[in-house]
């Protein structure tokens, strides 16, 4: 597959709105469309890509913000974790109540560990990696991991807001050390 990824930084929190595209079929997934609808769709349109998935790390609102926007714009599945429903779909739990108004996701697929996520010939492990959230995951492509808040250069995510848990992530990130090979990592917000 000729692949390219490539992101925008959305929003207040500068999220990073991740896009891992086929350049032959231009068939593309976003993850974490966090704001800026208008900015995720333009994006994707400039380069001729069709968003056939949005695939959701975990449920704060600087995460899925645009995801109802994008998914209908696209007409696209919504990909999340089973175990993060309660945040995807409370707005006190997702913080989206505290930040200018409710925002409720509810996702067209629930997937948990080890299930495959297949959108044309990409295909991603799933991988719960709780402590940001409670229902946090990764996922894993051949070499490559789209991390959300779990893992970002240098540092993890923040688990002083609802359902985060430290003792969670440090189990976490030592599964994610322990991964053989060598990732390319797309973390929530900073560099890759």
């Amino acid at each position: 597959m000729n692949s390219k990824v490539t992101h925008i930084n959305v929003g207040n929190l500068a999220e990073n709105c991740w896009f891992l595209a086929n350049e032959d079929t231009k068939e593309a997934v976003v993850i974490d469309p966090g704001a800026e609808p208008d900015r995720i769709c333009a994006a994707a349109e400039k380069h001729g890509w069709k968003i056939t998935a949005i695939l959701l790390t975990h449920g704060h609102y600087d995460h899925i913000g645009s995801v109802n926007e994008v998914a209908a714009h696209f007409g696209c599945k919504i990909v999340g974790a089973a175990k993060e429903m309660p945040v995807f779909t409370d707005p006190a739990l997702n913080c989206s109540q505290f930040v200018g108004g409710p925002i409720i996701v509810h996702p067209d697929i629930l997937v948990s560990e080890g299930d495959k996520v297949t959108v044309g010939d990409m295909e991603f492990d799933v991988m719960e990696t709780p402590g940001h959230t409670v229902g946090s995951i990764c996922f894993i492509g051949k070499d490559i991991i789209f991390s959300g808040d779990t893992l970002f250069q240098g540092s993890c995510g923040r688990t002083d807001l609802p359902t985060g848990d430290w003792d969670d992530i440090k189990k976490s990130l030592k599964r994610l050390a322990a991964l053989p090979g060598d990732y390319q990592v797309y973390s929530g917000h900073g560099p890759a």
